[in-house]
């Protein structure tokens, strides 16, 4: 009978030849103004809570790099961010070719446009925000944006083109879809009810959520 190390010399050989499993690739993913909640699995991003990188969102542009990040996630913020353009005072490196870009640009574009930048292509987005006919868009003194569902559907280069809006100062182009969260009670109404309360009603959609998908190439 072969000994151990006999039988060991017998299959290293085979090995050595075998092909090699691929590691699998660690995906990269951002909680972006994650607040002291970082969504479990992602690394937070904040400029004031203890997050892992502290970075001023409204500030051009962000230290990522250009498709680097598999997954995005982003609750409540866009409802904050400053209803004005870009300006020379934010920008990270005030140079020549940055306030060529940035300059005049909707801060609201620019938050996309950047997420848009450092997404790989087919990368995910989450956004949540307060539903535009809802208490909770206004009741926060700091909030500077309210959100239509239809606000989503500037970020699509095909729609942009379509309602000959090409010319605004966006570059990004996501698909995907918005969805509502509703009152609890409202979920137990018709099917009728409840598409006559979404168009008569305040109150009857909390949040949006929409769930894009960055398309490139």
């Amino acid at each position: 009978m072969d000994s151990a190390e006999q039988i060991a010399t017998q299959i290293v050989p085979e090995l050595a030849g075998a092909p090699q499993l691929a590691t699998p690739k660690k995906l990269r993913r951002l909680d972006l103004a994650c607040g002291q909640n970082c969504t479990e699995g992602f690394e937070g991003v904040d400029l004031l809570a203890d997050a892992q990188h502290k970075v001023d969102l409204c500030k051009f542009p962000w230290p990522f790099e250009d498709d680097s990040i598999d997954e995005i996630v982003c609750s409540h913020f866009i409802e904050h961010i400053p209803a004005r353009a870009v300006e020379p005072r934010d920008l990270v490196d005030a140079n020549p070719q940055t306030l060529a870009r940035w300059v005049d640009v909707d801060m609201l574009f620019a938050f996309f446009d950047e997420c848009w930048r450092i997404l790989r292509p087919e990368g995910k987005l989450r956004v949540i925000c307060p539903a535009l006919r809802s208490n909770r868009a206004f009741q926060d003194p700091t909030h500077r944006r309210f959100i239509a569902a239809e606000t989503f559907a500037y970020l699509f280069a095909g729609w942009r083109k379509a309602n000959k809006l090409d010319h605004y100062r966006v570059r990004c182009n996501f698909g995907g879809n918005c969805n509502p969260t509703i009152p609890s009670e409202l979920a137990l109404l018709s099917p009728e009810v409840q598409a006559r309360r979404f168009s008569e009603c305040w109150n009857t959609t909390v949040d949006w959520v929409a769930d894009l998908v960055a398309i490139k190439g």
